[in-house]
């Protein structure tokens, strides 16, 4: 998480940090009731009473495929401009792995139409 999110966090007094853990199982009849996590070191399972799980999946991008095709910033995202546009001519790169502001899904659909427009237009021009 970002420090001013951590930071918040634990400020919190409704939030207990738990580190070195899984998420094995969600669980719940009608709504989330309960996680089932698993201890990194021990494997031991302890199960948490929870009101709602928040999914994150991360912040680092899935870049490595490219690093040694196109020019990626320091937070290994693939440099891209307001037309989802890379340094490799015909290149286009849109979604969380992109250098673009936020990282939601909705911008990611977005980022996908644009560079979908951007190739189309990189092709009718192409000599």
């Amino acid at each position: 998480a970002d420090p001013i999110i951590i930071d918040k966090m634990k400020e919190a007094a409704n939030i207990v940090e738990v580190k070195g853990y899984v998420t094995k199982k969600i669980e719940g009849s009608q709504v989330v009731e309960k996680i089932v996590v698993q201890n990194i070191e021990s494997n031991e399972d302890q199960e948490l009473e929870v009101n709602g799980v928040f999914v994150e999946i991360g912040l680092i991008p899935n870049s490595e495929f490219a690093q040694s095709v196109v020019a990626l910033n320091q937070d290994r995202e693939v440099v891209t401009d307001c037309r989802a546009k890379t340094n490799i001519p015909g290149l286009f790169a849109a979604g969380d792995i992109s250098s673009g502001p936020d990282k939601q899904i909705v911008i990611a659909a977005g980022d996908g139409a644009k560079a979908a427009l951007s190739a189309y237009d990189y092709l009718l021009h192409m000599r």
